[in-house]
């Protein structure tokens, strides 16, 4: 078999894969907590790196993640009873513990019984604010989840939701360490905004900062390499003389955040993590977090009707089945040529809308051996080398990837500053960039 190329390297994530295997190191958002349904309730399907899994709330209330096949002859587990600590198949009752081991196996007479030498596929779960991750690698003991700061506050949950995406975790993931599209793909003609959310910095359909910023200018990218994974600047001139940097980081092994807020008082920090289900499909977690209030019930739902203004489709029992949007690719995705034509450089209303509705065009999998990158593209061209590199020394030489074992890594914050024209941005902002407001919930 001839070696994979790199678009096939970055791209496949299934089981045996080397980007897979690396996936496979970390922690991944296998569920919201609000999804899965209380002690012995329903249990939820999920997908995640081409496996289908059924996730559960045991009696216990800890969650558990088992292949979705029961080990005895391949029903689905999504129908099982969940009882008495276990998840039973309704086919002929053999029940399994969060850990996938074999409890009972009441169809098998007495002297035939090996409850013990059979086990189910189960992957370990931990939950934390509001999220519930699932540990899918080898290790016996699972490295200490990430130190991510809207992960961590159990008095402030961050505002979070799920953004479906029918096309590879690269092509979603790029579009989110690409600055200079918010030029064209972003612009509200008129510079109105359509919508605002309450007490945040960020409009439906316009950063605020960005009106300060001179119509037309493309943004300077530089892009550096970092601890955790990658670092960049979109630089952007004023009238007055100054820059105004957006400095946002790349998280491995999927992890990104966008900013831009210049007041600490009131910024809202704003994230995704770019979560493959298979292939071609992407279920990335959407956070917002402000450090300095937690949002109201009021609040959380205005943030997601900006965010999601046509809504989503009647909730179904597949994996990703309560986010499927209502404006897709089989509507194209609601697009309104007046809207465009007046008001929105595309006419698709929301930001994460327009970025599916360009990226599900690119294809399942976009052939990146035929695209021509620019400078605009530093950080896009970063973060494949990172990736590609962190997946060979994994497969070649069975080095850890960056952040496995290093969970203060991800204490990090994207920032927004005004600095004089030519500053050092990465001396200027570190200090900011490492802000945290602390872990104060339960440990690892």
């Amino acid at each position: 078999m001839p070696p994979l190329t790199d678009n096939e390297l970055l791209t496949r994530v299934g089981p045996g894969t080397p980007m897979g295997r690396l996936l496979r190191q970390y922690w991944m958002p296998a569920a919201l907590s609000s999804e899965l349904a209380g002690p012995d309730g329903a249990p939820l399907r999920v997908r995640l790196l081409g496996e289908n899994l059924i996730a559960f709330r045991a009696t216990s209330g800890r969650a558990g993640l088992l292949a979705e096949g029961c080990p005895h002859r391949g029903a689905s587990l999504y129908f099982g009873r969940n009882e008495e600590e276990g998840l039973r198949c309704v086919y002929h009752g053999w029940k399994w513990d969060r850990g996938g081991r074999c409890l009972d196996m009441p169809s098998e007479p007495p002297g035939c019984r090996f409850e013990g030498k059979v086990r189910a596929v189960a992957y370990p779960c931990r939950e934390r604010n509001g999220v519930v991750w699932a540990y899918m690698g080898p290790r016996a003991d699972p490295p200490p989840l990430p130190d991510l700061e809207w992960n961590m506050l159990p008095d402030n949950v961050p505002f979070m939701w799920r953004n479906y995406r029918v096309c590879n975790w690269m092509q979603a993931l790029e579009g989110d360490v690409d600055s200079s599209h918010i030029n064209f793909l972003h612009r509200t003609l008129d510079r109105g905004e359509l919508s605002t959310v309450p007490g945040t910095n960020m409009p439906g359909h316009w950063n605020a900062q960005m009106a300060l910023t001179r119509q037309g200018d493309s943004p300077r990218i530089e892009a550096a390499e970092a601890p955790f994974g990658a670092l960049y600047t979109a630089a952007r001139a004023m009238d007055d003389g100054r820059e105004y940097h957006r400095v946002h980081p790349f998280l491995f092994p999927f992890h990104t955040m966008v900013g831009g807020g210049l007041d600490e008082s009131t910024v809202s920090l704003n994230g995704k993590a770019w979560v493959p289900m298979d292939d071609t499909h992407t279920l990335a977690l959407e956070w917002q977090l402000r450090p300095e209030a937690p949002w109201t019930d009021a609040e959380r739902a205005e943030l997601l009707r900006v965010r999601v203004p046509h809504g989503f489709l009647p909730p179904s029992s597949a994996p990703a089945g309560a986010w499927m949007p209502r404006a897709h690719a089989g509507n194209d995705y609601l697009l309104d040529r007046e809207l465009q034509r007046s008001k929105l450089f595309l006419g698709v209303l929301s930001n994460p809308t327009q970025d599916a509705a360009v990226q599900e065009s690119m294809g399942p999998v976009i052939d990146r051996s035929k695209e021509h990158l620019g400078p605009a593209d530093a950080m896009i061209i970063l973060v494949r080398r990172r990736l590609l590199a962190a997946a060979r020394a994994l497969a070649d030489r069975g080095v850890t990837p960056p952040g496995v074992d290093e969970p203060e890594l991800y204490r990090v914050r994207p920032v927004g500053a005004m600095l004089p024209a030519g500053a050092d941005w990465r001396a200027a902002t570190e200090e900011r960039r490492r802000a945290f407001a602390g872990a104060r919930g339960e440990g690892n």
